[in-house]
């Protein structure tokens, strides 16, 4: 039994490093979308999900042009994964790979939005006057943390300072439009300052 359940999260890591590599990009921003929609409860078809040919909309969807970003603090995922590949490639035992158990935190808006304006600022600079045509998306991919659903949402003068049509942030399992100006896509100024999961399957979240 432990030979076979090694063998398939061998497999699983190798097909989660291959996803994470630089080929792999426009799928992997058009998950992201796909799941920031799911969270705000937005049905769709999956064909309405474009990656354009030209910055700075990673992912086109009707009258959104999603800018995607990963907040990751520092983290390789590439590398982290590669690790976990090696380590279940040289496991005999599932009891090899047994690590203690550490709770996750809660982390709350307060702290998020700075580090969500910092993520973005580069982005910002480079385009200019042409963010007030794109909504940003942060997915926050932040290990052994969690979001604090029922933290306040702080001023976020930062982010409009910078520019953007829209911001938002994707925390799985939910999904935060921050600010939304007028100009912005409809569904987007729905949700400005709410907090959503329209999304009852997480582990299907970014299918």
């Amino acid at each position: 039994m432990d030979h076979d359940f090694l063998h398939k999260i061998r497999n699983h890591a190798t097909q989660t490093r291959t996803f994470l590599s630089n080929k792999m990009r426009p799928e992997r921003e058009r998950s992201v979308c796909r799941a920031f929609l799911r969270t705000l409860g937005v049905s769709f078809d999956d064909s309405e999900l474009i990656a354009p040919a030209v910055e700075p909309a990673d992912v086109a969807f009707r009258d959104a042009r999603f800018q995607v970003r990963d907040l990751l603090r520092g983290r390789r995922r590439g590398d982290e994964w590669r690790k976990k590949e090696q380590q279940y490639t040289d496991s005999d035992r599932l009891q090899d790979l047994l690590e203690p158990y550490s709770p996750p935190a809660p982390v709350e808006f307060e702290s998020l939005v700075p580090e969500v304006a910092s993520e973005l600022s580069a982005k910002a600079r480079k385009y200019g006057a042409g963010c007030r045509d794109i909504d940003a998306l942060v997915y926050l991919d932040l290990e052994g943390a969690f979001l604090k659903a029922d933290s306040a949402i702080p001023n976020t003068h930062a982010l409009e300072c910078q520019g953007w049509r829209s911001v938002s942030l994707l925390f799985s399992p939910y999904g935060v439009v921050l600010l939304a100006t007028p100009d912005a896509p409809a569904f987007l100024r729905r949700a400005a300052g709410k907090v959503s999961m329209g999304w009852a399957n997480i582990d299907t979240l970014f299918d």
